[in-house]
């Protein structure tokens, strides 16, 4: 591909915008105003933040613009700026996150996101669950699932223990069964748990019943994280909606590290010939973090397979964007 393509994210980080944008050799641009980041002033920092989008586009002048959604005036800022200014030169393909689609905070945009989506190039789905809506909108789409991130930069600046370790990534999010977490901690007093994500998320109730087996490490970036996924014996991603598709996942993946996933739909149809999936219950956790230190062996050869896999499945896909971008008119301008 080329530098003509600018990848648009209203947020501080996106793991999954990261690796597409190496993997399409785009120009990637973090558009955030956290300031702002209220409820009162959110219509101020969306107004700032369509601004700021708007002076990019002018700036850059891209052939391609890969926006991601939500939220929606995201996207609509973008494909405003190629109808107005873009000279019918300019097109823009939609990332649609799973909130897009299930977070009710955004379900009333979805008559903006019909005609969004209608209008893009393309539109990128992230969970298989999603297509139906773009099949019923006769929409162009492209199921393509997150790619696996380069983790290869690593330190020790978090000291893993000697012993039986367990990273749990975590953002202490509502959507994340941390107290059942703990709970399973208990039964399994053996292993050390590596909980990341800023403790501001915690609730004191929740802080006050933490095991003593529990090494909370704050939120972490870059090497720091890298190297506790390095260092652990086996990676802890969990969550309760019924859509959850964790970043986190792929980013064991990466690793080939033997991992434990809530046993939901999306996650089921990736991830059950190589992770362990489990209920959110305190004994299946435990059991699971038991099975998968004991033939720990037998685990990393699964996962290694399972990634294998999974990147052989998901080349086609990515192919077929390559070359939709390749043969699309703006790329010969």
């Amino acid at each position: 591909m080329n530098n003509k393509i600018l990848y648009i994210v209203w947020y501080t980080y996106a793991r999954r915008a990261e690796t597409a944008s190496r993997e399409l050799q785009a120009k990637l641009v973090f558009i955030y105003e956290p300031r702002l980041r209220t409820f009162w002033l959110n219509p101020l920092r969306y107004f700032v933040q369509c601004w700021r989008t708007w002076r990019l586009l002018e700036q850059e002048r891209p052939a391609f613009v890969i926006v991601q959604s939500p939220p929606i005036f995201a996207p609509l800022a973008v494909a405003l700026w190629c109808k107005l200014r873009g000279r019918k030169q300019v097109s823009y393909i939609l990332d649609c996150h799973p909130s897009t689609f299930y977070n009710r905070r955004w379900q009333w945009a979805f008559p903006l996101l019909r005609w969004l989506a209608r209008n893009a190039v393309v539109s990128l789905l992230c969970n298989e669950d999603a297509q139906k809506y773009l099949a019923q909108w006769q929409a162009n789409y492209i199921f393509l699932p997150d790619g696996l991130p380069d983790l290869s930069s690593s330190s020790n600046e978090v000291p893993v223990q000697d012993g039986k370790s367990i990273a749990v990534i975590s953002a202490f999010a509502h959507d994340e069964p941390v107290g059942t977490i703990f709970k399973a901690a208990r039964l399994t007093p053996e292993v050390t748990f590596y909980v990341t994500g800023a403790t501001e998320g915690m609730t004191n109730e929740l802080l006050a019943n933490k095991p003593e087996n529990i090494v909370l490490t704050g939120f972490l970036r870059g090497s720091a994280y890298n190297g506790l996924l390095h260092n652990v014996q086996g990676i802890m991603i969990l969550g309760i909606m019924i859509t959850t598709l964790s970043c986190g996942a792929f980013e064991a993946l990466s690793l080939a590290k033997p991992s434990i996933v809530s046993d939901l739909p999306e996650q089921r149809r990736l991830f059950s010939n190589g992770f362990l999936l489990v209920e959110n219950t305190p004994e299946d956790i435990a059991q699971a973090v038991e099975t998968l230190l004991d033939k720990h062996a037998t685990y990393v050869k699964k996962a290694e397979i399972l990634r294998a896999e999974y990147i052989a499945a998901r080349r086609p896909k990515l192919e077929k964007l390559i070359a939709l971008l390749e043969h699309h008119p703006a790329r010969s301008l």
